[in-house]
């Protein structure tokens, strides 16, 4: 071996103990980062351990609110089943309540039913049937008349007719004012109580005359004259001169004063004397006086009472003299006058 051979050997052995040397001091000096701290490196924990101790401490934390709310939870629970089986209660309560008040209505609806049904029974009954009718009152229509029109019939049931159809059929009759209707349920005896109208006026229509009461109710046509002053100039139409119908409202208000004059005249002691009252003009009444020959001029008839007793007076001073007696002034300021008919 040359001297330059063993030089290459040499550094080639020191090389490679250099290399033993450094291999094995990299062997002895390699740093266990779990054991050493390392100035510069953050230190991190095993992931398996920190993952299994925080998952423990949850667990346990989990477990210690889990222990203390099972409680509440429970508490909750049976309060709420409570409250749910209270409230079940409580509408079956009302189902009963409801049950109860239908079979109460109902049975109560039954009785009425067959309470109503049994007065029903008993009241059309044989046992208040007829044994008598009575008309009170009746001075113009006669008895029978009044009878026929109401169609009660003896021994037939008293209930059987209503009052309202009796007195509707009764008070067809323009002379029959108003009706009541009386039943004795011990007598079996049916009473007619009627009010009747009196012709008091007439009107002449054509030949006939037409009966009026003091109400301006048409009672009937007759060709018969009564003992009753005749209304001249009144102004209902001729198509509603009906029985039963009534005088128009300008007649009604001219009524009013004819029933005044009737009335002041008769105080005196000469409405027999009246055969008739011209109403056409409301500011001048006049008076007809056949019996007399005399014609009596009342205006608008402000004070009857004084102006009948000068009518009085004039037909006992002018006795059988025909003329026209003016009374329609003044008379606190006038004096009547008398024209002798020439």
């Amino acid at each position: 071996m040359s001297k330059n051979e063993r030089k290459r050997t040499m550094v080639y052995s020191n090389v490679k103990k250099k290399a033993d040397s450094k291999s094995a001091s990299k062997n002895s000096n390699t740093i266990d980062l779990d054991e050493e701290v390392v100035i510069g490196l953050a230190s991190f924990p095993k992931p398996n351990e920190e993952g299994k101790k925080k998952k423990g401490k949850n667990n346990q934390s989990k477990s210690k609110s889990d222990k203390n709310n099972q409680p509440k939870i429970a508490k909750k629970a049976k309060i709420k089943n409570t409250e749910i089986v209270q409230e079940l209660t409580q509408q079956e309560k009302i189902r009963m309540q409801k049950k109860r008040a239908i079979k109460i209505m109902t049975v109560m609806i039954l009785m009425m039913v067959l309470f109503i049904g049994g007065i029903v029974y008993l009241l059309l009954s044989p046992i208040f049937n007829i044994k008598s009718l009575e008309v009170v009152n009746n001075n113009h229509v006669s008895t029978q008349e009044i009878t026929s029109a109401s169609q009660i019939q003896v021994d037939e049931n008293m209930f059987k007719y209503s009052n309202k159809e009796i007195r509707q059929k009764l008070l067809s009759n323009p002379y029959i004012e108003s009706v009541k209707i009386k039943r004795n349920i011990f007598t079996k005896k049916v009473k007619i109580d009627v009010v009747e109208r009196t012709a008091t006026l007439m009107l002449e229509y054509g030949n006939s005359y037409v009966y009026i009461d003091n109400q301006g109710y048409i009672l009937e046509i007759s060709q018969t004259k009564l003992n009753a002053p005749i209304l001249k100039g009144y102004v209902t139409s001729l198509e509603d001169i009906k029985p039963g119908n009534r005088l128009n409202k300008d007649d009604l208000e001219r009524l009013e004063v004819v029933l005044n004059i009737i009335k002041n005249a008769n105080d005196k002691g000469i409405s027999n004397l009246i055969t008739y009252i011209d109403i056409k003009d409301k500011k001048d009444y006049v008076m007809i006086l056949e019996s007399e020959d005399k014609t009596v001029y009342l205006g608008k008839c402000t004070d009857l009472s004084t102006q009948m007793l000068y009518v009085k007076e004039m037909i006992e001073r002018e006795k059988n003299i025909e003329g026209e007696f003016y009374v329609d002034m003044d008379l606190n300021n006038s004096n009547p006058v008398f024209k002798e008919s020439v």
